[in-house]
C-alpha cells in the first residue's frame, strides 16, 4: 500500500519497563506516558499545537483514566483539544501497532 504522503519519526520516547507490584505500582500508565510524550515532543523540537492525533500503545489499562489514556496523555501534553486520540492494544505488538495506525 502506498502512502499519500511520506511518513517520518523525529522523536520516540518510550516508558520505563517494570515488574509487577515493583517501584512503579504507584504510577499510572497515563502519568508515565505524558512523560515520554513531553520528552519526545521537546527532543524532536515539536510545538504539541501543531499535532492533529494522538495514538498511543499501552496493554494493561490499569488507571482510573485507563480507558481514555492516549486522550489523557494528549491532554497533559498541550496537544490542542481538537486533536484526535486512539488507545491501541496488542499487547507486545502495541508500540508497532500504533506507529502502523499513525502512518495510515
Amino acid at each position: 500500500m502506498a502512502l499519500a504522503r511520506p511518513v517520518f519519526i523525529v522523536a520516540a520516547k518510550r516508558t520505563p519497563f517494570g515488574t509487577f507490584g515493583g517501584k512503579l505500582r504507584n504510577t499510572s500508565a497515563t502519568i508515565l506516558g505524558v512523560q515520554s510524550s513531553k520528552a519526545a515532543l521537546d527532543s524532536g523540537s515539536i510545538d504539541p499545537a501543531t499535532v492533529d492525533s494522538v495514538i498511543f500503545g499501552n496493554v494493561i489499562q490499569s488507571a482510573s483514566d485507563g480507558i481514555y489514556v492516549a486522550r489523557h496523555i494528549g491532554l497533559h501534553s498541550q496537544v490542542p483539544i481538537a486533536s484526535t486520540a486512539l488507545t491501541v492494544n496488542r499487547l507486545c505488538g502495541s508500540g508497532f501497532q500504533a506507529i502502523v495506525n499513525a502512518a495510515q
